[in-house]
């Protein structure tokens, strides 16, 4: 809980700077572009985390993967920031909260969607369509597969969840059934 809450402060600090030069989209493409570099270079993370190795050899680090990656000087200095106060260990969730509020200040909803079978383009669009009528923002589906549903779909929007699945339905029944 207490990540979160410094994370929270973090990710706030940054999109308010993005809010004032109107670069907080750019500013979350290149928190995720160096975020990734984590999953393809084995030990980098631990490198930037460990209090061993120096404050200025950490950030002369960042400097260096961030002109790499095209990375904007407001961004390469944030990560120096959590560098210079010890929370590059939260950098995980502030990229969370920071993905959080751009969509809030783009008005976009992420959607993760469950399906039963791989469904059409065109019945993906009428979904999509529904649910933007249902959360008033635009949406952004992430499609899954899971045959276990037997039929119909799962919307996770945020916290909450619509469940539409054949599998529910009959657990529901059976739930009914046993009642009585």
């Amino acid at each position: 809980m207490i990540n979160r809450k410094i994370a929270r402060r973090y990710a706030k600090a940054l999109m308010n700077i993005g809010r004032q030069d109107g670069n907080y989209e750019r500013y979350w493409e290149e928190l995720k572009a160096f975020a990734s570099l984590f999953q393809e270079k084995e030990g980098l993370w631990e490198v930037l985390i460990n209090p061993a190795i120096g404050i200025p050899k950490r950030k002369a680090i960042i400097t260096e993967l961030g002109e790499r990656l095209g990375l904007s000087p407001i961004v390469i200095n944030f990560l120096h920031i959590l560098v210079d106060k010890n929370r590059m260990r939260y950098l995980s969730d502030i990229i969370s909260i920071y993905q959080q509020l751009v969509d809030e200040a783009a008005g976009r909803a992420r959607v993760l969607l469950v399906t039963a079978y791989d469904l059409s383009k065109d019945k993906l669009q009428q979904l999509s369509q529904g649910l933007e009528g249902l959360v008033g923002k635009n949406v952004v589906m992430e499609v899954e597969k899971d045959p276990s549903l037997i039929g119909g779909v799962v919307a996770k929007i945020g916290g909450m969840v619509y469940d539409g699945s054949v599998k529910t339905q009959l657990e529901r029944f059976r739930e009914i059934l046993t009642k009585e």
